[in-house]
């Protein structure tokens, strides 16, 4: 599900109850997309999946970011897929037992595109708004037996929005293609889980 408009979080999902750390670092959007997928595991074996996952378990999703990226960037099938962002200048926003939320601020730069945050990055994330600048935040959340993963966007003037809006037309197709497979992998890493099977040597997907 894709909505194009800002706005605050309304009664069409799991954020709109008001208790999604999502929406305390990033309430308003001017862009969003949100995914879905019914998994039958306790909330913490799904989110500790969704922050384990490797590279190898997705083999489709690292030959898709090994061609964006050109073959400039290796993605090491031992390395969790988290690890793209959190080394790259994203940082964990929040962790409980049921959702993690991930965000980066990006500067409209080629020379310094990452924006480094300091000791309290949920709060930095949240306030920031100098000017020229895309904000973007994503997180997995599990309740009522479904993993959800939801990303907004916040430009912080006119011009960023412009921008990221060509942007956004243009990967917002595999965009969605991404964040299923993504999902997928993170279910088969609970089942196998759950038989017993380990991680990302126990079985390929997508």
């Amino acid at each position: 599900m894709t909505d194009k408009r800002a706005g605050t979080p309304r009664g069409d999902g799991p954020t709109a109850d008001g208790r999604s750390a999502l929406d305390g670092v990033i309430p308003e959007w001017d862009r969003r997309e949100r995914h879905r997928l019914p998994v039958a595991a306790d909330a913490d074996t799904v989110i500790r999946a969704a922050e384990e996952l490797t590279w190898g378990e997705v083999p489709s999703f690292r030959r898709t970011m090994a061609t964006v990226g050109m073959g400039r960037v290796r993605f090491d099938r031992e390395r969790p897929v988290l690890s793209m962002f959190l080394d790259n200048g994203f940082r964990l926003l929040h962790r409980s037992e049921d959702q993690l939320v991930v965000g980066g601020i990006e500067r409209i730069s080629r020379k310094q595109p990452i924006v480094m945050m300091g000791e309290e990055p949920a709060a930095e994330f949240r306030d920031f708004a100098m000017p020229s600048h895309i904000l973007i935040a994503f997180d997995f959340r599990y309740a009522d037996g479904v993993l959800t993963t939801e990303t907004r966007v916040r430009c912080t003037d006119a011009k960023a929005r412009r921008l990221f809006g060509a942007y956004w037309c243009v990967i917002r197709p595999g965009s969605g293609a991404i964040r299923h497979v993504w999902l997928r992998g993170i279910r088969r890493r609970v089942l196998r889980e759950q038989s017993g099977q380990g991680g990302a040597d126990a079985g390929r997907g997508r």
